[in-house]
């Protein structure tokens, strides 16, 4: 049987693109992103809620994904 490996990367860096207007995005490569306005940059709160919003979204898709994946999979054989 093999074991399930979770891993999640979170990245925050300067960036010339527009603030998020319409909340949490997904891009074409499947990278979900809020852009923030500048003067958030030292604004814990704002900093702390951004991430949990990023966040929720993107652990949704990866448990979907998952969970589509594996109910497509031959059940293991389970002897009581």
């Amino acid at each position: 049987m093999r074991n399930i490996e979770i891993n999640i990367s979170i990245g925050m860096r300067e960036t010339e693109a527009p603030v998020t207007e319409r909340g949490v995005e997904r891009g074409d490569d499947g990278v979900f992103k809020l852009v923030l306005d500048s003067q958030d940059e030292f604004n814990i709160d704002h900093l702390e809620s951004a991430l949990l919003q990023v966040n929720y979204p993107a652990l949704r898709a990866t448990l979907s994904d998952y969970l589509e994946h594996a109910s497509k999979k031959k059940p293991a054989n389970k002897s009581a």
